[in-house]
């Protein structure tokens, strides 16, 4: 093994390592407290309408008075029934106490606001034939979401059905709240607690804040429409314009995303917060670790922000614009959540501000249909395998889609599809590789005849000669194969991003969106997971074969170059460990390929190319004459100098 060799195969090792750190997930990152308002609030009922009089903490103060264990008689103390007794009802006092006392400071903080501080909890339902949105009255905000007709891989595996509908996030790991600056204090409608309206129609509920003047108040109405996955959320301001600073408010929406399907950590690697400026195209925070967005990065009027998970969105959209604020994302360790997702924005502080909720699935003529460039959360690939996707694999998918075949025969006709697409450029490829091999023998004569490297401006001219006289261009080959890498490239983003390989299954593969398992191991190897993927080997596999059929095609041991047979055999252990935790559906494209690449190939050599004909047609070329290039001329006059200064010493 020469040292070319090793430099390559370290690169190669180098490249498999640094991907490996990169997509590792880090450890996880709560939101704390303090990024958050305090959620948690008082709900024993005590007071007049949320108001604690000081007769009440007077009363208490006197029964902790009384309550005294240093005044309990001795044939008490010595009773334990009765001294347990004693002491519990110590506690209870003591507790209420501390509870008092903080209604009562509360009551400074929250001003007009103080009756909405305490209050129960209750709970209601918007739905529809999509979705089922629940909210709580503790700050009038959505505190859960399920989509129908979906399922958690968790359910789909136990054998459920889409009666159990998949639920983005949670109420306790969860937030929506305003940011109100009242009495020069900070009051989140996170801790108020709204009292809920009665509506005229079932697809809407309408909450308000609980005030110490019924004529003020804060009011949240959401509507849920027919057969769509977004909700209508409107913001009403009413009589507090001297009571609170109506500028620009900041909202605060944040929420843990559910795992939701069969690998947490390849689930990680496509969630992400993504968002839209007016006039721009999207945007996002980085997929792999934690990114955040400042205020200071923060340029021009956001039209959405959209909390990506892998296959479903929750977006909240603006037509008049979020004009600052920041966007946090954190990734999370575990199998419940993936990314702590959260996001500050501000919005006007004036009457009455509408929003949209959208809850639902990241399929592209649902989102299309919002005409906000929602469909572009959809990561298809950046630049020209975008517009690949795009234009030519997702038109295609759709079509075969709309026929009601089977995924796996989806997919295994869209590789076909593509290489009838790319036979043109396969053919021209293949014609200037067996030119190249006709020639070989001519090339050798000249590497040996120059073998010492004494005068390699010589050699190489002497070769640029052949190639001219037999009208053979090296690089021929070269612009087929960077034309045909957009396209087989463009399917690495469309396979897993496409919602529509979701549980699909396929031969042993039980979901084409995720990895195919024939084993468990029941532990993990590095850098290989805790499972073998079939499609994954039998994929590198013919990987491995159509490369050596390729490489005996081509010279493959030029000087200078590394040893190729040994590139050619480590090439598809790296895809083992690349393609074993990946969507099935991806590794059995690829193999469709290699598969139809090696047909292919083998229909050319056998009735296409006639490499004896070649030979032929390159001895006629010969004997044609050749106006020399500019680059050959420029090539001889260096070496006639080079000859020149040689003699000269």
């Amino acid at each position: 093994m020469d040292k070319n060799t090793i430099i390559g195969l370290l690169l190669i090792a180098g490249i498999l390592f640094t991907f490996t750190l990169v997509t590792e997930p880090e450890p996880e990152q709560q939101v704390s407290k303090t990024e958050q308002p305090e959620m948690d609030g008082i709900e024993d009922g005590l007071g007049n309408n949320g108001v604690v009089t000081d007769p009440v903490v007077e009363l208490v103060n006197d029964v902790v008075a009384v309550i005294d264990l240093e005044s309990v008689p001795e044939e008490i103390k010595k009773d334990s029934v009765k001294f347990k007794m004693y002491k519990d009802s110590l506690a209870i006092a003591e507790k209420i106490k501390i509870e008092l006392g903080q209604s009562v400071a509360k009551q400074e903080d929250f001003g007009i606001f103080t009756p909405g501080v305490v209050g129960e909890k209750e709970y209601s339902t918007l739905e529809n034939d999509k979705i089922i949105v629940r909210f709580s009255n503790k700050g009038g905000r959505i505190v859960d979401v399920k989509l129908k007709g979906f399922q958690s891989w968790k359910d789909y595996n136990a054998g459920g059905t889409d009666s159990i509908p998949m639920q983005l996030f949670e109420e306790e790991t969860s937030i929506q709240s305003i940011r109100l600056v009242h009495n020069n204090a900070a009051v989140e409608t996170g801790d108020l607690y709204f009292e809920k309206q009665e509506s005229s129609s079932r697809n809407e509920l309408v909450f308000r804040t609980k005030t110490s003047d019924p004529n003020k108040y804060v009011e949240y109405a959401y509507t849920i429409s027919e057969n769509k996955y977004d909700v209508a959320y409107s913001i009403a301001f009413k009589g507090l314009d001297e009571d609170v600073a109506m500028g620009d408010l900041s909202l605060t929406w944040g929420m843990n995303g559910f795992c939701t399907e069969k690998l947490a950590s390849d689930e990680r690697m496509t969630t992400t917060v993504m968002y839209r400026h007016f006039d721009e195209g999207r945007d996002y925070l980085s997929e792999s670790g934690d990114d955040e967005l400042l205020p200071e990065d923060w340029e021009g009027n956001m039209n959405w922000v959209a909390f990506k998970h892998k296959f479903f969105s929750s977006v909240l959209i603006s037509e008049d614009g979020f004009k600052s604020g920041s966007l946090v994302k954190k990734e999370l360790e575990g199998n419940k959540y993936t990314d702590s997702y959260s996001a500050n924005l501000t919005i006007p502080g004036q009457k009455v501000s509408n929003y949209t909720f959208y809850f639902g699935p990241n399929e592209n003529d649902v989102l299309a249909s919002y005409d906000n460039e929602m469909e572009e959360i959809i990561n298809l690939g950046w630049g020209i395998f975008r517009w690949v996707n795009k234009i030519m694999i997702q038109p295609v998918f759709n079509m075969l889609r709309g026929t009601g075949l089977g995924m796996g025969l989806i997919i295994l006709l869209v590789t076909l599809f593509v290489k009838i697409i790319i036979t043109p450029l396969t053919y021209k490829n293949y014609k200037s590789s067996a030119k190249m091999r006709v020639l070989k023998p001519e090339i050798d004569k000249i590497n040996e005849k120059y073998v010492d490297k004494k005068d390699p401006m010589k050699k190489q001219q002497e070769t640029m000669a052949l190639y001219k006289s037999t009208g053979v261009n090296p690089m021929a080959g070269c612009l087929p194969m960077i034309i045909q890498m957009p396209i087989l490239l463009a399917v690495f983003r469309f396979f897993p991003s496409s919602i529509y390989l979701r549980h699909e299954s396929f031969l042993w593969a039980d979901d084409l969106s995720s990895f195919d398992s024939v084993w468990d191991f029941g532990f993990n190897i590095p850098m290989y997971g805790d499972h073998m993927s079939l499609f994954a080997i039998l994929m590198a596999i013919s990987t491995l074969f159509y490369t050596i059929m390729n490489s005996s095609q081509m010279n493959t041991s030029q000087p200078g170059m590394p040893n190729m047979k040994i590139i050619m055999y480590f090439f598809p252990v790296m895809m083992l460990f690349f393609f074993n935790s990946y969507s099935a559906g991806l590794s059995y494209y690829y193999l469709c390929g290699n598969l139809m690449n090696m047909a292919i190939m083998w229909a050319i050599k056998r009735y296409i190319i006639d490499e004896d004909k070649i030979l032929l047609q390159l001895a006629e070329n010969k004997k044609k004459p050749k106006k020399q290039s500019a680059f050959q001329k420029r090539l001889e006059d260096m070496s006639k100098k080079q000859q020149q200064g040689k003699k000269k010493k």
